[in-house]
């Protein structure tokens, strides 16, 4: 008679192995979204760079992994389709990441922008 393998050990790899999937779907997602949306300021009708750094520096931290020491965007980004403004992402391991952040679309007082490496 053959031994047969325990079903519960690949049940576990399994379950172990669909997390991973999981894990690395969302890790892609989170690296994929790049469209984020800010007011601008009435005054200027731009969106401030510190705006643009704080949302730049969320979409590149990971479920498990710290995110840029610091991001630093060179000026503010006005309220006009197809502007663009030069940032650039300081992380503690490895070179450091050169964006260019660009208006899709302005509404009333709303301004959707896309990162691009």
């Amino acid at each position: 008679m053959i031994p047969q393998p325990p079903r519960r050990g690949i049940v576990i790899g399994l379950v172990i192995a669909l997390a991973v999937a999981g894990a690395l779907a969302l890790a892609a997602a989170r690296l994929r979204d790049r469209d984020a949306t800010s007011e601008v300021e009435r005054g200027t009708r731009t969106v401030p760079r510190t705006e643009i750094a704080r949302m730049i520096s969320g979409q590149l931290t990971l479920p498990f992994r710290n995110g840029p020491d610091a991001v630093r965007c060179f000026g503010d980004l006005r309220a006009v389709p197809y502007a663009e403004v030069r940032c650039t992402a300081h992380f503690p391991i490895g070179p450091d990441r050169h964006l260019t952040v660009e208006v899709t679309r302005v509404q009333h007082n709303k301004v959707t922008y896309r990162r691009h490496s």
